[in-house]
């Protein structure tokens, strides 16, 4: 059920989590018999991942696999309850890299292929990866790198074509200022684009340099974007990177590639792999729905700009409330299960983003994409009293795009419509409305 609701809103990509340590062994010493490259070793725990990428290849949408977390065996320290694993071995990480891309690669009978592989989630963070310092260095972003390096070379040797994704990064960095939260301290978290930096050994500044010799092995980079406010929202500190802050981390991507740091078959991607805003309803510090609505497109047209190529929204449908954390679904949890599940405005803005903004000069400039990003024909439309005025015919990309400016009389609405009219978009309003700033990491901030 929760598949069905990814294809009505037209995504093409779902995350899976694969926690490490619940599909391999676990314990503090490694199973004498265990071959952890070997996926069909009987130690290995594949059920509730196969059930995932089936279900995903039969939905249609392609598994972005997503690793992270570590047996106490591949770990070289004393983990705290509160804290992610410490130095997991970059060269058992490769073994079981080995294990799962080979698992899905259309050479186990009756399980599809996974194309896309995530290293870790939000390694900046302590939470996911330990130390993040050491003797007042920051430490993690080089054993990443290592990480890194092992899994996509695993991943690339199963499948030339399979695509790695690093980064993942959490948006905000550790002293007690913005996105810290009351307890938090520089031992926690290091600055995404400082993380970025180390790891990817270039320079601050407006034109980065090398710092060092060493490459990663990576197709594509993302990041989590998360905002205080709207979806122009900049991060108070130049080392952070909310959603107004993406064109910077893309130019030092772009910098470090063009300096032979990357190792990829071609540039680099840009990806978010995680974003999202509360509605209130559910969250009653979160957005108003029309709002809600109007942020989802806005922040897709945002990211568009800043050169990203894919968003996975988080998520799909709310958590439990009250407790849950999020409710930044595209649907209301409904009372009962998921079949009673109940869509928000947001989601015909997910799955037909559609933005419009005046200029100098009196035009509007207009931005959208088709939903699941198929090339149909659309036209725009101006609200006008009761009814809709056909105002452009933008010509549409194989990805889906359309983008054009119009002189228009009025201050009505706009919208964009399928031309076999099976489709329409969020209606538009030209009228900014101001930013509303919040908490973004759901109801316990």
């Amino acid at each position: 059920m929760g598949f069905a609701h990814l294809r009505t809103a037209g995504a093409r990509f779902v995350r899976v989590l694969v926690n490490w340590d619940q599909v391999a062994p676990d314990g503090p010493s490694k199973p004498p018999t265990f071959n952890a490259r070997d996926h069909a070793d009987p130690l290995y725990r594949w059920a509730d991942t196969d059930r995932q990428v089936r279900s995903a290849a039969a939905a249609g949408v392609n598994a972005i696999v997503y690793v992270q977390n570590a047996p106490r065996w591949v770990q070289s320290g004393v983990r705290r309850s509160d804290d992610g694993p410490v130095r997991p071995s970059p060269s058992a990480l490769a073994d079981f890299a080995t294990a799962a891309a080979t698992r899905y690669s259309l050479r186990v009978s009756g399980l599809p292929r996974v194309r896309y592989w995530q290293i870790w989630n939000e390694p900046n963070l302590r939470r996911y990866l330990m130390p993040q310092f050491a003797n007042g260095e920051a430490v993690s972003p080089d054993w990443y790198r290592a990480m890194v390096n092992a899994m996509a070379q695993a991943v690339h040797a199963v499948h030339r074509d399979n695509v790695v994704v690093a980064g993942g990064l959490a948006p905000y960095g550790g002293d007690r200022d913005e996105g810290s939260g009351p307890n938090a301290s520089d031992s926690e978290r290091i600055r995404p684009l400082l993380f970025m930096r180390q790891m990817l050994c270039m320079s601050s500044g407006a034109n980065p340099k090398p710092t060092c010799d060493e490459r990663t092995e990576f197709d594509v980079w993302s990041h989590h974007p998360y905002a205080y406010g709207g979806p122009r929202y900049e991060a108070f500190h130049p080392d952070d990177v909310s959603i107004g802050d993406l064109g910077e981390m893309r130019s030092l991507l772009l910098a470090a590639s063009r300096a032979g740091h990357v190792k990829s078959r071609g540039q680099p991607g840009f990806w978010v792999t995680e974003f999202s805003y509360d509605s209130n309803p559910a969250d009653p510090k979160g957005l108003p729905l029309p709002l809600h609505a109007r942020y989802v497109s806005e922040a897709l047209y945002r990211m568009w700009v800043d050169g990203v190529s894919l968003v996975t929204w988080f998520l799909i449908r709310d958590e439990p409330f009250p407790g849950g954390l999020f409710q930044s679904g595209l649907y209301f949890r409904g009372q009962g299960g998921i079949k009673n599940d109940r869509p928000k405005p947001a989601l015909r803005a997910f799955r037909f983003p559609f933005v419009a903004f005046r200029e100098k000069g009196g035009r509007i400039a207009y931005w959208g994409r088709t939903p699941a990003g198929v090339s149909k024909n659309v036209v725009v439309e101006q609200k006008s009293g009761r009814s809709w005025r056909r105002v452009a015919v933008p010509a549409v990309d194989r990805y889906g795009i359309f983008s054009g400016r119009v002189a228009i009389r009025g201050s009505g609405s706009l919208r964009a419509e399928l031309v076999d009219r099976s489709d329409v978009s969020v209606p538009f309003s030209l009228v900014v409305p101001k930013d509303f700033r919040f908490c973004p990491f759901g109801t316990g901030c």
